[in-house]
């Protein structure tokens, strides 16, 4: 918002705020003609040729490197393809192996990567806009607000479920006698259908307060009200429960099955028990690849974590702090969102085999009974 103004100056007087007439033009004052920058909270700005003032409210945004924003670009044209293709990989292989493994860890895994996929829409947003600015979304009021609802919806839903899969694991290893019960299919089912409802219904206000400015060309909250109240819904809603609580969890729950799994292997060792069955094979195959997955996500997200809680609700940023905020959500945590896959692969040697099956057109190797679902 500019408001401009055209003083004038009559001999050793300051006239302010009226209009020009020929009695009134004047030599200016010397001291006044060398302003040309006024600082103060609002960042009033004085350009001294014409003596034309214009108010104009700057805002401080520390310098981000060259090779950064490089970077980010070429990040954001890598991550959304990639994504695409591994968690299309996921679905299929789990799919295949529905009959194998418990069919509640179906639906985890699957959920997980369609939401995986979801939390990229931003990137999505700017190769479309790279290919033609009338194919970006953001030109479209409603596409600008679904946009950014469905990116920290789906962020929001990847954290809890990865929580999800990792307390089963853990309930796995440390009671596996009680997991039928603690962690039947109904409630699994249930919980995913929870994460989903509450990772939907938590970013509700990008649906309310964001707004497409075509004077300034931008998707973002506009009102000074409605910026602190986006502010605080996001910083306890999408970062505190959404993101820094499930990772902490996740985090204490993978030290905890580490140090059950130590525990159980010197147990063995004791009572000279070398033969494992195939169940627990496939258990302990299991348990390894979501630990390996779980941890890669906790990695990728710390740097994320750190950054806020040591500017809590962007109340002032400080240039490195700022940049480490950059760093850490537009070129690190994006490859959260594409990566399980990977360690899908390394650490598990079921999903391994029906990779390599499905590539190769091969039958799936059999099937995964499951006593408990007979007796529900």
């Amino acid at each position: 918002m500019e408001n401009t103004f055209a003083p004038r100056y009559a001999a050793n007087q300051l006239t302010t705020g009226k209009h020009s007439c020929k009695s009134c033009i004047s030599k200016q004052t010397r001291s006044w003609s060398n302003i040309t920058t006024l600082p103060s909270y609002d960042s009033f700005t004085f350009t001294s040729n014409s003596m034309k003032t214009t108010v104009r409210r700057l805002t401080y945004v520390p310098l981000i490197p060259p090779f950064v924003r490089q970077m980010r670009t070429a990040i954001y044209y890598i991550i959304p393809p990639l994504s695409l293709l591994t968690n299309s990989l996921s679905i299929a292989v789990f799919y295949r192996m529905r009959r194998r493994i418990q069919s509640e860890l179906v639906l985890t895994f699957v959920a997980l990567s369609v939401v995986d996929t979801f939390a990229l829409v931003v990137p999505v947003r700017y190769l479309f806009a790279t290919i033609s600015k009338k194919m970006d979304l953001y030109r479209y009021n409603v596409l600008c607000q679904m946009t950014y609802w469905l990116s920290s919806s789906a962020q929001v839903c990847s954290s809890c479920l990865i929580l999800l899969y990792t307390f089963e694991r853990f309930i796995s290893v440390r009671y596996p006698l009680k997991r039928a019960i603690i962690c039947s299919g109904r409630r699994i089912r249930v919980a995913v259908l929870c994460i989903l409802v509450f990772g939907l219904a938590s970013q509700l206000q990008y649906l309310i307060l964001y707004k497409y400015s075509d004077y300034m060309g931008v998707c973002s909250v506009f009102s000074r009200k409605d910026k602190h109240l986006n502010g605080y819904l996001k910083l306890y809603l999408q970062y505190v429960f959404g993101t820094i609580v499930p990772y902490c969890c996740v985090a204490f729950l993978n030290a905890m099955i580490v140090y059950h799994m130590i525990k159980y292997r010197k147990q063995r060792s004791a009572l000279q028990a070398s033969n494992m069955s195939s169940e627990e094979k496939t258990q302990r195959s299991m348990t390894i690849m979501l630990f390996t997955a779980s941890t890669y996500s906790l990695v990728m997200m710390t740097p994320l974590m750190i950054s806020r809680a040591m500017d809590v609700g962007h109340m002032g940023y400080s240039t490195g702090i700022f940049r480490l905020y950059y760093a850490a959500f537009y070129i690190i945590s994006p490859w959260n969102y594409c990566g399980n896959f990977i360690f899908y692969v390394i650490g598990g040697r079921q999903f391994r085999n029906e990779l390599m099956d499905m590539l190769l057109c091969r039958n799936t190797r059999g099937k995964y009974h499951q006593a408990v679902d007979r007796m529900q």
